[in-house]
């Protein structure tokens, strides 16, 4: 199940792996799930604020959150890199979902035609352990590198 953490953990390890900045490919991994506010907005209210945040969790909405977030750097392309990487990487997972509502809108603001490739239950939690086993490994394997190449030889 592609949740905040199986994001999270895939952003690190693409960022560790690629040498990209860890910290905006996190963001960047994060951004297609900005559709969680409306459910600050429907708490005790009676608005469709799902509607207004659905767009976010496409393609075109996730490039232009990304997009305002790199306006706020002094390079705007080193920083919607990784930005772009990450929000890729999101879709990328969330692609592989049996998504019971029908699957993304990959192709909005063109088409709200549905993809998915329907091959992990959203209760499945294997995709996370995969992902957390692999993130421990390249930590691992990253922080011998670092004290052999500290370590001074005689």
């Amino acid at each position: 199940m592609p949740d905040w953490l199986t994001h999270t953990l895939t952003g690190w390890i693409i960022g560790k792996t690629t040498k990209q900045d860890i910290s905006l490919l996190l963001i960047g991994a994060l951004i297609p799930d900005t559709t969680k506010l409306h459910l600050l907005f429907n708490q005790g209210y009676n608005t469709q604020a799902l509607d207004l945040f659905l767009p976010l969790h496409t393609p075109f909405g996730a490039l232009l959150i990304a997009l305002i977030i790199s306006l706020f750097f002094q390079d705007i392309t080193n920083a919607m890199i990784p930005l772009t990487i990450g929000l890729t990487s999101h879709f990328i997972l969330d692609f592989f979902l049996i998504n019971v509502s029908g699957g993304m809108p990959l192709l909005f603001p063109l088409s709200w035609e549905e993809w998915q490739y329907g091959l992990i239950r959203s209760d499945d939690y294997t995709m996370t352990l995969v992902a957390l086993l692999a993130a421990i490994i390249i930590y691992s394997f990253n922080f011998l590198y670092k004290k052999r190449k500290s370590t001074p030889t005689t």
